[in-house]
């Protein structure tokens, strides 16, 4: 049977120490996101939200991370300080998930990108630092008041926070979860009486919920290239999936 050493234990933590002596001690950058933190209740109000580059301990987490966690939204909550990762807007998320992408791994992002009209692959690099970050107005709020024309009505419907990713694992159940975003109508807050009114809206006035809770706020992941092969120009969504975070 190994018994653990004092002494010994000591000498091998002063010379993990000494091997990690020249480590940047502060390497946590300071992150404006951007909701610009309108919404959101942060433990130290006083203090910004930081984000740290991801370590070998953090990637290992990922990947031991049990079946009913999300692994990004795991991530993401341990190199981050100050905020409830749960209680982020969708635009804070993303904006987050790029930063970290680029102050752990760099500013190049390597994608290959298929051509709409010709199908070639066009292997291609993003610099991460240059997508375009479109923050929200300065009447931002949460819940946001819109009208339902049809039944001369306002409503104040909240933006969806990561907390309630889930409610949208299928597009047939997220439209029946519609009636969890709206916080009242005229008054009423009543969640019965909410979800009995949406269900006789017409389509017009629940598009509008739907517009609501779809932000065009945060980073603009849309790209341009041109195709090496037809030269045909297109635009499409920068590909993140699950190897965002793997530089092979």
């Amino acid at each position: 049977m190994l018994h653990n050493n004092p002494q010994n234990d000591a000498a091998k933590q002063k010379i993990v120490e000494d091997l990690l002596k020249d480590l940047p001690s502060d390497t946590a950058i300071e992150v404006n996101l951007p909701s610009e933190n309108r919404v959101y209740e942060l433990e130290d109000s006083d203090a910004p939200i930081t984000l740290r580059p991801m370590t070998f301990d953090d990637e290992k987490s990922i990947v031991s991370a049990k079946k009913d966690q999300d692994p990004v939204n795991l991530i993401l909550q341990r190199c981050t300080t100050n905020i409830s990762i749960n209680t982020l807007l969708p635009m804070d998320k993303l904006y987050l998930i790029m930063k970290l992408r680029e102050i752990s791994y760099g500013d190049d992002y390597n994608v290959l990108l298929l051509c709409p009209s010709c199908k070639a692959e066009n292997p291609s690099v993003i610099k991460l630092s240059e997508l375009n970050v479109n923050p929200v107005p300065d009447d931002f709020e949460d819940p946001i008041t819109i009208d339902f024309p049809s039944i001369n009505k306002k409503a104040k419907i909240r933006l969806p926070r990561v907390k309630d990713e889930h409610l949208f694992s299928d597009a047939a159940g997220a439209l029946e979860q519609l009636w969890r975003f709206v916080v009242d109508i005229d008054g009423h807050s009543d969640k019965s009486i909410i979800a009995a009114v949406i269900d006789k809206l017409p389509i017009r006035d629940v598009r509008g919920i739907l517009n609501t809770i779809k932000s065009d706020y945060g980073v603009d992941t849309k790209i341009k290239f041109v195709c090496k092969d037809c030269g045909g120009a297109a635009v499409m969504d920068l590909p993140i999936d699950a190897n965002f975070f793997d530089v092979n």
